[in-house]
């Protein structure tokens, strides 16, 4: 039988709510380990709790070590690094039977089993399930002799420093999350430690910071490794420098050495710091917003340094960089102060230098250099006073290297839009104006990529869009053999993507949290198409989330099945990823404009330089369609039609009405863009004549018309 998930189980027993196992599951996706580590750590449960969903979810007995009194003639059967390496920790010993009792994180590992019985010599090892974490701590105790903190959920509490709280909105699984994020180039490191236990923790907290950390524990696995993998640093504990000096002076590695750091702190500055990192940063950004609120005390108006703020960390989220770079900036933007609270009532950032326009700049800097904030916020600062080259269609830096001057960019966006854009409220009615004045921006204050994920911010905030800081899609099928750069344009542009292999995949992760639109190629497996439509619109009557397929089909009747199917769009290749990004971005603000509300299908969009209107109509003649085409064309003329059963019914273009409005709409010839909507309801009928007829006779008149104008040349 199927074993069932840990978060299922609680779930049942109703320990736990789907909220906390979010927040856990993000969690455990940076500190990796049990699910059930991160439920305790943030005291969504209790160890008895725990260990009782265990005992169901393996069918064996748990044991509450934190009960237990566990002797130290016991400890000596299983040596410390086989505990370490196996999570198994020994808690009672029946020498006249020779049996081992242990406690174990992970019961079906029989090679931990067995490594332990035969360490301990026991002729049997009956093992009990028990939380990881409180087997980490035993094991910190009893084996290492570090006090423990009364409070269990402090104890393996690390430095939140490497956290992307950016990722933590999302509420998806580990196993999703894997692919959200871009491959960055890492940088090698070898560790050199007997600490065997660092394996499960370093690796994760450096691979967030761009470094691939790869620990060994003896001088064979050193050779081994310097032999086999490149790498550009070494770092050994104090524990191991002189086997290390031995190792070398032997010469029985005839590798060079990288470059060596000894560290004697390391493993007691990340295990055993008192005060969490997100703490520290609370209290810093607290004291620099006290200061920036008395510096504009007594004002008629105070710079708004929260809304700041949360914009900046907002943008800089979206464009991925670096959680300290992100903080740091929040730091700049309470650190600059204008002049007067009427300095920007017509000053403009692009057209005078931040020291005419912020209050004593060299003074924040000094501020900012006396903070000593592992990122640098001064340098930052004084970029602003530079002329900084910001490109029109330039697309944000997140390398190390230039995310300072793209921090600087957002810093200056930002200000300027509270500062001398202040005066538009932003909301559901004149955000439009903002997001067209902030535009004017790009290539000036920041790269149009740039503005273009905070005009996302602000209408997110404007009361339009739901709370998150970024809209979720899945995409279902293999999209970067589309086009490789469509998921790193989506990502730019501020929407989180998690990439799904197929239909199968898609559900459980679906179930775990409904996305606010699903993409699907379309092209891999048709029958699959028709199973999302099934299953989303129908077997999970979810009418909301919005339903996109992408294609290299041309097929307009395959097209127009999809979308009444149940499918919002169906973007028929090859079409810039900027337009596809542009649609999927337009469908979702106009289903928020309406309260989240499905919008039924919304159709599908093509040129007639795509597709002709003639050939247009014979195809929705040949499919017996019944739909409406919106036609617009270069000047802004705007045609609507009818057509019923494949047969044009209606058609207006402008003040035109009946054929003569078709005639006008074929003589456009290529100069327009149509979308199709399926529908059901019908105007008044003022079209009689047949499709065969328009079409001949609309052709007839536009070959007259371009004798008529040949001749008059």
């Amino acid at each position: 039988m199927k074993k069932a998930r840990l978060d299922e189980i609680l779930l049942r027993l109703g320990i736990v709510n789907e909220d906390q196992l979010k927040k856990a599951l993000l969690r455990q996706k940076s500190r990796r380990g049990k699910l059930g580590s991160h439920l305790l750590y943030y005291q969504f449960i209790t160890e008895d709790q725990l260990v009782h969903a265990l005992e169901e979810q393996f069918n064996i007995s748990g044991i509450q070590l934190s009960n237990q009194k566990i002797h130290k003639d016991v400890l000596q059967n299983v040596p410390v690094d086989l505990a370490e390496e196996h999570v198994a920790m020994p808690f009672r010993f029946d020498s006249e039977n020779g049996i081992l009792y242990i406690a174990i994180a992970d019961p079906e590992n029989k090679i931990a089993v067995a490594a332990i019985r035969r360490a301990s010599g026991a002729s049997t090892v009956i093992t009990h399930v028990a939380p990881e974490m409180v087997i980490h701590n035993m094991i910190a105790s009893l084996y290492r002799g570090k006090r423990l903190d009364q409070s269990i959920n402090k104890i393996i509490d690390l430095p939140d420093l490497f956290e992307n709280e950016a990722e933590n909105q999302s509420g998806l699984l580990p196993a999703q999350m894997e692919q959200d994020s871009p491959k960055k180039p890492q940088t090698s490191v070898l560790m050199f430690t007997k600490q065997v236990f660092l394996k499960n923790v370093l690796p994760s907290i450096f691979e967030r910071e761009g470094l691939q950390l790869s620990v060994v524990s003896t001088t064979e696995q050193l050779a081994e490794m310097l032999q086999t993998t490149p790498c550009q640093r070494m770092l050994v504990s104090e524990d191991v420098q002189e086997e290390l000096e031995r190792f070398v002076a032997e010469g029985r590695n005839r590798t060079s050495f990288p470059e060596i750091a000894v560290f004697r702190t390391v493993t007691s500055a990340l295990m055993e710091n008192p005060v969490p990192y997100s703490m520290i940063f609370r209290s810093l950004l607290m004291a620099v917003r006290h200061i920036a609120e008395r510096q504009s005390s007594g004002w008629s108006w105070s710079p708004p340094y929260a809304l700041i703020s949360n914009d900046v960390r907002e943008v800089g989220r979206c464009l991925r960089l670096r959680p300290i770079v992100v903080d740091g900036l929040q730091i700049a933007s309470h650190l600059l102060t204008p002049i007067t609270d009427t300095a920007y009532e017509t000053s403009d950032l692009t057209s005078s230098s931040a020291l005419n326009i912020f209050r004593d700049l060299e003074k924040s800097i000094q501020i900012a250099q006396s903070l000593n904030f592992p990122w640098d916020i001064s340098e930052c600062l004084r970029l602003l006073n530079a002329v900084i080259p910001a490109p029109k269609d330039g697309t944000a830096s997140t390398d190390p290297i230039g995310e300072t001057t793209t921090a600087t960019w957002i810093l200056a966006l930002v200000w300027y839009r509270h500062l001398t854009l202040r005066h538009i409220r932003g909301d559901s009615e004149d955000i439009g104006v903002l997001k067209s004045k902030i535009r004017q921006q790009a290539g000036r204050l920041a790269p149009s990529s740039i503005v273009e994920v905070y005009i996302r911010v602000l209408e997110q905030s404007s009361g339009r869009a739901r709370t998150g800081i970024a809209t979720d899609i899945f995409i279902v099928g293999d999209i970067r053999s589309v086009s490789s750069n469509f998921v790193e344009g989506l990502r730019h542009h501020g929407f989180r993507t998690v990439e799904i292999k197929d239909f199968q995949a898609f559900k459980p992760l679906y179930l775990r949290r409904r996305p606010d639109a699903i993409l699907i190629n379309v092209d891999e497996s048709s029958s699959d198409a028709g199973g999302f439509c099934q299953y989303v619109r129908k077997d999970m009557n979810d009418s909301v989330t919005a339903l996109f397929a992408i294609t290299h089909q041309d097929d307009l009747s395959f097209f127009l099945n999809l979308v009444e199917n149940g499918f919002s769009d169906v973007f028929a290749l090859p079409l810039k990823h900027e337009v596809i990004i542009a649609r999927i971005s337009n469908t979702l603000s106009t289903r928020e404009r309406e309260g989240g509300q499905s919008l039924g299908p919304q159709g599908f969009r093509a040129t007639f330089n795509d597709l002709s209107f003639v050939d247009l109509i014979q195809a929705l003649a040949g499919g017996a369609k019944n739909v409406r085409i919106l036609i617009e064309n270069s000047s802004g003329e705007k045609a609507d039609i009818f057509v019923r059963q494949g047969q044009i019914v209606y058609a207006t273009c402008g003040n035109t009405t009946s054929v003569d409005a078709v005639y006008k709409v074929i003589r456009w010839r290529d100069d327009g863009s149509f979308q199709i909507v399926p529908t059901n309801e019908f105007p008044s009928v003022n079209v009689s004549v047949s499709n065969e007829s328009i079409l001949l006779e609309g052709c007839r008149l536009m070959d007259e018309s371009d004798a008529e104008n040949s001749s008059e040349l």
